[in-house]
């Protein structure tokens, strides 16, 4: 017998799950603390599968990425949902009796939902600003002088007149 027949690489080695690692959950299941938390993070992963699919229901599947389980209050049946803007907020607001509907459907037993603006540290990524590929246009020379004579009508103290300065000093030459 060759060394290359009696060892085969990792890959090409038939795959078994351990029964040690089924008892060692169960074991942290049963008795840490570990266990409630292991729960917790059970349920917020099933209640926002539901909260996606919910979403989706609804026409908002832009906003799936966007919108987080905050948590459940069982005692009060209100289930918090963290956005990453005030825009996504308004549009979930607009359908939150639907969303709602449909958590309910789902058999969770929901009795509110709260939209709250999530703090940046939550992990919700901003939604990426699109840069627009269109130059300025050229400013034309009848444009400053028109802009140019609108300036010194205006007073020394006027929030437009600044407002007509800063845009003679940024302007595009043409």
């Amino acid at each position: 017998m060759t060394f290359a027949r009696k060892f085969k690489p990792q890959s090409l080695a038939p795959r078994r799950t351990s029964a040690n690692a089924r008892d060692a959950l169960a074991c942290i299941e049963k008795n840490t603390p570990l266990g409630d938390l292991l729960q917790r993070a059970e349920n917020n992963l099933l209640i926002q599968q539901a909260i996606d699919l919910s979403l989706n229901q609804n026409g908002l599947q832009k906003a799936v990425g966007l919108v987080k389980s905050g948590g459940f209050s069982e005692e009060t049946g209100q289930l918090t949902l963290l956005v990453s803007n005030a825009a996504i907020a308004t549009r979930i607001s607009q359908k939150l009796p639907s969303i709602l509907l449909k958590l309910q459907e789902q058999g969770y037993s929901a009795r509110s939902l709260a939209i709250k603006q999530a703090p940046g540290g939550l992990g919700i990524p901003a939604p990426n600003k699109v840069k627009s590929t269109e130059k300025p246009p050229v400013f034309p020379s009848s444009a400053e002088k028109s802009w140019s004579q609108l300036m010194n009508q205006l007073d020394e103290s006027s929030p437009l007149r600044g407002a007509v300065e800063k845009l003679l000093k940024n302007r595009k030459k043409g």
